[in-house]
């Protein structure tokens, strides 16, 4: 049979991966995710996995699904200290097989915030999740006329407080930016990208809220407050759904030119947040960085 290629090629694109990735910094964005750098310590990247990884397990052992740390199935009891304790350490050790590693300080204090997750939130979330772990996907066609693409992305959890009412909680393991900030801005988006394929997959339901869950607010040094709620119900949702996609197509366009090209082009001096820069292999030479950093001994 004769070769016959497609005409167009769809291209495919995760929205924290991709597109909040550049946005946060595309300079990093290239090194890393385009040329494939390997990051000395990702140690942004193994908090937020271990956080995602243990929740996850405590919501299974709840659900019976796993047994708790004692080898026992325990459903409908509420996880113990000991119990997330063992779990953390079981996502600690599979992050470790794939040569991700943390600081023993960035090990204690993730086990304390999760510790407090448990108790604060405790059976009443977990009882609320219908399903967790939630992979997204969908083919965007900007309005634009430009090329389509598919979008990808995994929800942390769908819950329900009432029967036909769904919530989209997302965790994320950072202190919650202050109102207006752009960082917290670029999280809402990604709320409002992910609303319409949620409502399309429960269509008897109502996408109510979307809860961006900042477990670093659970410190010593947090706010004790780590929701921020997002109404979904309002009447200018639609209006932030349309600017939030028109963003993201923008980024996409952004992100193929730079491919084309081999080019990824430093951001403005100030613009990027300054824990990006501090996790940042690059930050010592680069003219982005938002602060000035010295070259010491380990």
């Amino acid at each position: 049979m004769p070769y016959s290629p497609p005409n167009m090629l769809i291209d495919r694109y995760s929205f924290t991966g991709d597109i909040l990735s550049y946005g946060r910094c595309s300079k990093q964005y290239g090194k890393f995710k385009h040329y494939g750098f390997s990051k000395a310590l990702p140690i942004q990247a193994w908090f937020g996995d271990v956080v995602h990884m243990t929740i996850e397990l405590l919501f299974r052992q709840v659900k019976g699904d796993i047994k708790d740390s004692t080898g026992i199935a325990s459903p409908g009891i509420l996880p113990s200290d000991d119990d997330v304790e063992f779990h953390t350490h079981e996502s600690m050790n599979t992050l470790k097989s794939k040569g991700m590693f943390g600081r023993k300080a960035d090990r204690d204090f993730v086990l304390e915030l999760l510790k407090i997750f448990n108790s604060k939130e405790g059976l009443v979330f977990y009882n609320r999740i219908i399903k967790s772990e939630v992979r997204l996907e969908t083919i965007i066609s900007p309005s634009t006329g430009k090329r389509p693409y598919i979008m990808n992305g995994i929800i942390d959890v769908l819950a329900s407080p009432t029967p036909g009412v769904i919530e989209i909680w997302d965790y994320k393991a950072m202190v919650k930016p202050p109102p207006g900030d752009q960082k917290l801005t670029s999280l809402e988006n990604q709320m409002y990208n992910y609303v319409e394929i949620v409502q399309s997959l429960f269509p008897s339901h109502s996408v109510t809220t979307a809860v961006l869950y900042f477990i670093n607010e659970l410190g010593p040094k947090g706010s004790g407050n780590p929701i921020h709620s997002i109404d979904l119900t309002a009447t200018s949702v639609a209006t932030c759904i349309t600017t939030a996609r028109d963003e993201a197509n923008d980024i996409v366009e952004e992100i193929r030119k730079a491919k084309l090209t081999g080019t990824f082009p430093d951001p403005v001096k100030g613009t990027v947040d300054v824990k990006t820069c501090d996790a940042c292999e690059w930050r010592w030479h680069c003219p982005s960085a938002s602060k000035k950093y010295m070259l010491h001994a380990p």
